[in-house]
């Protein structure tokens, strides 16, 4: 006897709207206070990427739910600044701290460029930062270009049954811009939001 699919969760059923709306709006605020604290005020673009995909209970991989539903936004900031003084604002997070310390050391304070990509990610408060330079390599496969697109939609195991992407794509507008000496500060945050348990 073939065992029946798992059962999923409707992506526009009144429940899972309501899940996804506080999702997005505490999603947003973390958002919001990580661009206000790291004073990013140049903003590049925004997009995002609402899924929701059937669990996995296969011998390899087994998970214990039926269905999950994760949203992910993400905005890009270009920037001029100083590295480190970016870190500092960021000092209640350990993580912030000790890449700041490890810059002191480098002591390569004539190059900011350098320090950026010393440091190239910061995660804080479930707020991930990435940044990128001119001279850093441009690939679909690197983290630091959230929005410059989405994984694959038929995404392998994951199977996505529900999957919206948002906003547009940045990596063309950084690509003209960086050779002007800027900087990419890249934050991404997400969220699951909803999840059927029934097995």
């Amino acid at each position: 006897m073939t065992p029946s699919a798992p059962p999923t969760i409707p992506p526009h059923s009144p429940a899972v709207d309501e899940h996804r709306a506080t999702a997005r709006k505490l999603l947003g605020l973390r958002l919001d206070w990580a661009a206000r604290t790291g004073r990013l005020a140049k903003e590049l673009g925004r997009s995002g990427l609402d899924r929701c995909r059937r669990g996995n209970d296969d011998a390899k991989n087994e998970e214990d739910f039926a269905a999950i539903c994760v949203l992910s936004l993400y905005r890009a900031y270009t920037w001029n600044g100083d590295v480190d003084t970016l870190l500092a604002r960021f000092r209640h997070c350990p993580e912030a701290v000790e890449k700041r310390a490890e810059l002191r050391e480098s002591g390569t304070r004539a190059d900011r460029a350098l320090d950026v990509e010393k440091v190239t990610m910061l995660v804080c408060d479930g707020v991930t930062m990435e940044f990128a330079t001119a001279r850093t390599e441009a690939s679909s496969d690197l983290m630091y270009m959230p929005g410059a697109g989405f994984f694959d939609e038929d995404g392998g195991m994951y199977e996505p049954y529900h999957w919206a992407p948002e906003g547009t794509p940045w990596l063309a507008e950084w690509l003209k811009l960086r050779q002007d000496g800027r900087f990419l500060v890249a934050l991404g945050v997400s969220e699951e939001y909803s999840v059927l348990a029934d097995r």
